[in-house]
């Protein structure tokens, strides 16, 4: 009988009690696995630095929660923005020498639970009559980007054209809607409570186009036109109000009577043209702006944030400091729990192997008195630890990486941001390397009993 023959013969002898010991090494090894593998690929979605676009401009509020709410889509959007605000960015001198792109966006209501969200073709990296903008050698980064180097595709169909009912949909709305191209869809105000009486909008976009995969929030998003979004009766109620605000003029009524009102014409080919008080009126839930290097980035920052009512910000900053400070310390005590857990199973191997070892002593006697000297027990006691901890390492590691599938899913259906659960970083081959050594520790204490078994008594034992 070989050296793992008799390692295994052990194990076999009393397969319960090893069986319950691995089955805390797993515990205590998956938990600490998925932690470190959220703790890793977490940093990608919240702590996320790898963005198209380097400042969201919106209103004066938190950061956090116009970051969020811009660029994963949930939360309630912090408030808008003038539109004058946009123009500021595109056309005034101060601006133009830093700002590349100024992209802007609205939201505020829903189709099925997904967000629908207004913006311009330029978003996608197409120009208002719908051709993609191509980079040039001259200028690399004319399209916009959603990250460094990656742009919107269209998987199907074609681009909406922002000054008609039409939309374009991100991968996942198919399958969470039923929306296909060629349907037609109507808007509903926010996003009503289970239950509660949604508020349908009168009017009706049609889905021209599909977007590709990007793994991103924009995913899960309904993107109609800028222009369109601004038909929605409350919309356009809310824009002239706030402009007879900021002109004086005295405030026409709104009231149910008036809902049916419509404040934009449309052509016989389906263009929509805003009543000059809606035009006058209009504002924006944020602006994304992709600067022309990181300087003018900095540098933009600054500038914007001494305006009135405006507020610029950082998203890599912004999401990275909210992983650091909101995530870090509960990621690293369950990083702590699960250690413990680990421990306290190696104990448990320490506590099997020496009460085997006590019940094994007349075997340990034979195999002396056959030959085997006392540094092979003492290796012996010590690797059958060693390959109990391994087992369950192994184990743990495969349950780990299933805990982050389930949490990738998850994170999928409410950010639209999955994490790469699959990929093994080096620090996880660490910690299964420590569990291993801790394990054959864990072993020594029984491989010293073992090693100090008198022979003679033993054998006369017999």
């Amino acid at each position: 009988m070989n050296f793992f023959e008799l390692i295994l013969k052990q194990i076999r002898q009393r397969s319960l009690s090893t069986i319950l010991t691995v089955f805390s090494i797993a515990l205590g090894v998956g938990l600490a696995i998925a932690i470190i593998v959220l703790h890793r690929e977490g940093q990608h979605v919240f702590g996320q630095t790898d963005y198209g676009y380097q400042i969201i401009v919106g209103p004066k509020a938190s950061s956090l929660q116009l970051v969020v709410n811009t660029v994963y889509h949930i939360d309630k959007s912090p408030g808008n923005v003038k539109w004058e605000v946009l123009e500021t960015l595109r056309k005034d001198p101060n601006f133009r020498a830093d700002v590349k792109q100024a992209i802007p966006q609205c939201v505020g209501d829903s189709y099925n639970g997904q967000p629908i969200v207004g913006t311009v073709p330029q978003f996608f990296g197409y120009d208002d009559e719908g051709k993609r903008i191509e980079n040039t050698e001259d200028d690399p980064n004319r399209r916009f980007t959603y990250r460094p180097g990656q742009s919107f595709e269209i998987a199907a169909g074609r681009i909406f054209n922002n000054d008609k009912f039409e939309a374009v949909i991100g991968s996942d709305v198919s399958a969470k809607t039923g929306l296909k191209l060629g349907d037609t869809f109507q808007a509903t105000h926010g996003f009503p409570q289970p239950g509660a009486q949604p508020d349908v909008h009168k009017e009706k976009w049609t889905v021209v186009g599909m977007l590709k995969p990007t793994h991103t929030a924009a995913d899960k998003c309904v993107w109609i036109g800028l222009t369109s979004f601004y038909t929605i009766f409350e919309h356009a109620e809310a824009e002239i109000q706030r402009n007879q605000l900021r002109t004086g003029e005295k405030m026409g009524a709104s009231g149910g009577e008036d809902e049916g009102k419509k404040h934009y014409t449309v052509s016989p080919d389906g263009i929509i043209t805003l009543d000059p008080d809606v035009m006058a009126g209009r504002e924006i839930s944020a602006i994304l702006v992709k600067t022309r290097g990181s300087f003018n980035a900095m540098r933009m920052l600054t500038t914007v944030n001494i305006l009135p009512d405006v507020m610029a910000v950082s998203p890599a900053v912004v999401m990275r400091d909210f992983f650091s400070n909101f995530l870090e310390g509960p990621v690293t005590l369950l990083l702590v729990i699960s250690c413990l857990v680990t421990v306290v199973a190696a104990v448990g191997i320490l506590t099997t192997i020496y009460n085997s070892v006590a019940a094994r002593s007349r075997e340990i006697a034979i195999l002396r008195a056959l030959g085997a000297t006392k540094t092979r027990i003492l290796f012996l006691i010590s690797v059958e630890a060693a390959f109990v901890g391994a087992v369950g390492g192994a184990i743990g590691f495969v349950l780990g990486h299933a805990m982050c599938a389930v949490g990738s899913g998850y994170l999928a259906r409410t950010l639209g941001e999955p994490i790469n659960w699959v990929k093994v970083g080096p620090e996880e081959l660490l910690y299964l390397v420590a569990v291993v050594v801790i394990a054959f520790i864990a072993g020594l204490v029984p491989a010293l009993k073992a090693y100090k078994t008198p022979v003679a008594v033993n054998l006369v034992a017999l």
